[in-house]
């Protein structure tokens, strides 16, 4: 329909189709929890690193996808997920982020510089899952990151803190 004074063109909708992010699709709905979505906007909103913890079986990590695909369009670089269960070798923690994110090694330079220049005044939000058996290294990134790049937010999810300043924990109630 043409209308005179009217636009005739749109931006694209925001959508996670849209946006760069890797959230898997979620296949069943996720019911409740509304009070604990907005909680851990607000902590986000005010704190560059939130862990949500809780004991296994708590939707931990349900929860930071379902907040990381709600706040999606305030991040211009997009939403991360970074999946550390099948991890073992807390060296491999930095390469997993930095293959999510497409950042390729660079020959004669370490990792962790080349990854910590890419974050440099970007704007996003990484999920960092399933950090409990990664506690040290998981830290040891997220604090280089957060010193690299003051428009990143991390919310991680663990069963215990990460243990780092300015760090909001978050308690995951149980279902």
């Amino acid at each position: 329909v043409n209308a005179p004074d009217l636009p005739q063109e749109f931006p694209a909708i925001k959508s996670l189709d849209t946006q760069p992010n890797n959230i898997p699709i979620q296949l069943t709905s996720f019911v409740g929890r509304e009070k604990e979505i907005t909680e851990i906007i607000s902590s986000l909103n005010s704190s560059h690193l939130v862990t949500l913890t809780g004991s296994g079986g708590t939707g931990k990590t349900r929860l930071s996808l379902q907040v990381g695909a709600g706040i999606l369009n305030r991040f211009k670089d997009g939403v991360w997920f970074v999946e550390l269960a099948p991890i073992t070798d807390p060296a491999l923690v930095p390469n997993t982020v930095a293959s999510i994110l497409g950042v390729r090694e660079e020959p004669g330079r370490p990792l962790m510089t080349t990854l910590m220049d890419w974050f440099s005044g970007r704007e996003l939000l990484i999920l960092l899952d399933n950090c409990e058996h990664l506690i040290n290294a998981c830290a040891h990134l997220t604090n280089k990151i957060l010193q690299a790049a003051s428009n990143v937010r991390i919310l991680a999810s663990s069963r215990e803190a990460l243990g780092i300043a300015g760090e909001a924990i978050y308690r995951v109630p149980s279902l």
